[in-house]
């Protein structure tokens, strides 16, 4: 079978075919194929080949040294862009749950391709798109099932990260697990505790961007997979939150998280400890609590639209509010977005008398408040005159 090779694809066929010219196979493998048959968009094109490391080493003088070289990755720069490309290779022992000890080189794609996770991700093309599937992932892809390639317990007790990935991908495709599959996970879940919380995240926030996420968690939770999420134990009552939580698509971590964290009915300090738990950065957890704060107010007023600024667009898009496009109107319409759009600085204020210490910023929050609420005309002049009459009743004017 032939099938139709993207741009991507194309634009990467040269590096194929330079190192066919030097005796070697190579193939394009894993998702990217997996998502051209589905029509999906994919920007990543990883490729597989026989040459060992230092092989392609000597054939590309643009490759790098790579933190996966181990296990048989080289990053190549080759045609203006990036490229990963790994030699066909056996998995050794896997001691800790996730990584393999060792692994061997081999001259067989077949081999290779055994040790992928998925069927639907264990498929190779050449540059002419030749398809190459071993185990039966087309028609898994056609019937739209999730299941290892060979014995589901050693792909899931190789690597016990490869249990979420199979709830990411029944998101992102909705796609049903196979029995198997799935009573495979909830067998051996409790190898999740050795894999990172990194680890955990990333494949968690993929899930929460698919088409499905609400069948992912509710099987999750069925199955007790859901305790071994960070801070699960801080959720009262999970079985609520995977009842009511439905997606809205969306490629952005800051949206589908803080949807999330709301059908969690997570508040206040309990919030900032279960955020913790999952070590996202501090912008997101920013994001996250600005935007649930924002969401728990009945009744918004200028200042609330300002301290969420343009996180607005975050908190609207994650949750529905009957009043969401009367708040994004009067976000625009506020006098001030930015707190250097204030039409007087500190140096004005040096100008004028008014000493450096806790007055001074105390008199640039009133004015501030002032103007957001519409109290005052942000016009220098204006400011300046108010800043002295905040001064004067303050009463530290020397006589």
């Amino acid at each position: 079978m032939k099938i139709a090779l993207t741009n991507e694809f194309k634009q990467a066929i040269p590096l194929l075919l330079h190192l066919k010219e030097h005796g070697f196979q190579a193939y394009f493998v894993g998702g990217s194929v997996r998502d051209v048959l589905l029509h999906r968009s994919k920007h990543d094109v990883d490729i597989t080949t026989d040459a060992k490391p230092n092989e392609m080493k000597a054939i590309f003088k643009t490759a790098n040294h790579y933190s996966g070289e181990k296990h048989g990755t080289v990053l190549i720069f080759f045609a203006g862009s990036n490229y990963e490309v790994t030699t066909f290779r056996i998995d050794g022992q896997y001691l800790d749950n996730r990584h393999p000890e060792t692994v061997s080189f081999t001259k067989n794609l077949q081999d290779d391709l055994s040790r992928r996770d998925f069927t639907i991700n264990a498929f190779a093309v050449n540059e002419e798109g030749e398809l190459f599937d071993y185990f039966g992932g087309l028609n898994d892809l056609k019937n739209h099932i999730i299941k290892t390639v060979g014995q589901a317990e050693t792909r899931f007790s190789e690597d016990a990260l490869r249990i979420l990935r199979a709830f990411r991908f029944s998101s992102q495709l909705n796609f049903e697990i196979e029995e198997k599959t799935l009573l495979a996970g909830a067998k051996i879940k409790n190898n999740l505790a050795d894999i990172a919380v990194e680890r955990i995240f990333s494949e968690f926030s993929k899930l929460l961007s698919g088409d499905n996420p609400s069948k992912s968690l509710k099987q999750m939770l069925l199955l007790g997979i859901t305790d071994y999420l960070p801070g699960h134990q801080l959720i009262n009552d999970p079985s609520a939150l995977f009842t009511d939580f439905t997606g809205i698509q969306s490629t952005i971590d800051a949206i589908n998280w803080t949807r999330f964290v709301w059908f969690s009915h997570l508040r206040g300090e309990k919030l900032n400890q279960y955020l913790d738990c999952w070590k996202m950065s501090n912008h997101l957890k920013t994001q996250i609590i600005k935007s649930v704060n924002f969401l728990s107010k009945k009744a918004v007023d200028n200042l609330d639209l300002f301290t969420i600024g343009s996180d607005i667009a975050i908190a609207l898009s994650a949750v529905s509010r009957p009043d969401q496009n009367e708040l994004k109107q009067r976000y625009e319409k506020l006098v001030i977005h930015e707190v250097s759009e204030l039409q007087i600085t500190g140096f004005d204020l040096k100008k004028i008398g008014i000493p450096s210490g806790p007055i001074f910023g105390k008199i640039i929050r009133n004015l501030r408040k002032k103007v957001i609420l519409e109290q005052l005309a942000n016009q220098k002049t204006v400011l300046i005159q108010e800043a002295k009459n905040d001064f004067s009743n303050l009463g530290t004017i020397k006589k």
